[in-house]
């Protein structure tokens, strides 16, 4: 059987490029040529109604993708 880790954890600034840039690939030309998403999400941040704990990320094996 082949076991995976698999680890949520809350997002850092460290994240937040890492993050960024899966969510610029997730969207990229789906709805458009190009996308926001990820401009959107940069910006939000900065937001006050931005509640960082409710941002997660995804650790499979030690690699943190955005949640």
């Amino acid at each position: 059987m082949n076991k995976t880790n698999y680890l949520i954890r809350k997002e850092t600034e460290a994240d937040f490029f890492e993050v960024e840039n899966l969510t610029r690939e997730a969207f990229w030309n789906v709805y458009k040529p190009g996308c926001e998403e990820h401009f959107v999400l940069h910006c939000y941040r900065k937001n006050p109604d931005f509640i960082p704990e409710l941002s997660l990320v995804l650790e499979l094996d030690k690699k943190s993708s955005g949640m």
